[in-house]
């Protein structure tokens, strides 16, 4: 109904797979739908636009019962575009991958304790010891990081946030690292054939083993959210967070 309503307009609705070819991408669904739309606009540098289908919708820029005025606003220009970095995580083998939120590393075994060993341009930060190790943007400082504890990061803002995910020691808390810094993680094994999963942005898992690493850094392109003028970041805190309320 929407791609014939759009159609009317004189504007042509291409699929997902031509995303290269689009003027915008438009993602209908909620937080996650938004997620792997940008990770394929993003490197292409395709603005994003997100319809909240879903429940929470932190990220979206309008509902369903808006979409069409918030549509016309788009194609009128009266948008306002907000740049927002990402992460590149190179995993041992293969090429490198994007990330809007964040990067989960966590034990392979439910329930396992396991031991990080991180290093921040190549300088030793410390030894994680605990469920695992968010590695986040400050788009993600509102997910996974924040019920982990970590601080919020407003979303225009250049850093790297790395918060432990339920530490077994009360001196390791969340540490903002400066944006051109390169964090890898290494396996500190505890047990024989022990392994780490890392998450993408709750998706693309891959495992890491004994002597594998995984990288993390900033992506060279950003992603571009497209939203309305009034649309604030603390404005929306305070409606999907409840934000300051008593």
């Amino acid at each position: 109904m929407l791609r014939r309503w759009l159609s009317s307009l004189g504007v042509r609705v291409l699929g997902s797979g031509q995303v290269s070819r689009a003027g915008a991408v438009v993602s209908l669904g909620g937080d996650g739908t938004l997620l792997a739309a940008a990770r394929r606009a993003a490197p292409l540098g395709v603005p994003v636009l997100g319809v909240n289908l879903g429940r929470l919708g932190f990220l979206t820029a309008t509902d369903v019962h808006r979409v069409r005025p918030v549509l016309k606003k788009l194609l009128a220009g009266r948008l306002t575009i907000t740049n927002r970095m990402m992460l590149e995580v190179v995993p041992p083998r293969g090429p490198g991958r994007a990330v809007v939120n964040d990067c989960v590393i966590q034990g392979a075994a439910p329930g396992r304790v396991v031991r990080l060993s991180v290093s921040v341009n190549e300088e030793p930060l410390g030894t994680y010891v605990g469920d695992g190790l968010i590695v986040a943007t400050p788009t993600g400082s509102t997910a996974y990081s924040l019920a982990a504890g970590g601080p919020i990061a407003c979303p225009e803002m250049d850093l790297i946030l790395l918060t432990p995910i339920c530490p077994h020691s009360l001196s390791q808390r969340p540490v903002l690292i400066p944006p051109e810094s390169v964090v890898e993680v290494r396996l500190e094994p505890r047990h024989p054939g022990e392994k780490i999963v890392v998450s993408l942005d709750g998706r693309e898992p891959f495992t890491l083993g004994r002597g594998e690493r995984v990288l993390v850094r900033r992506h060279r392109e950003r992603l571009q959210i497209l939203s309305e003028r009034d649309h604030a970041f603390f404005g929306v805190l305070r409606e999907k967070f409840l934000w300051g309320e008593r």
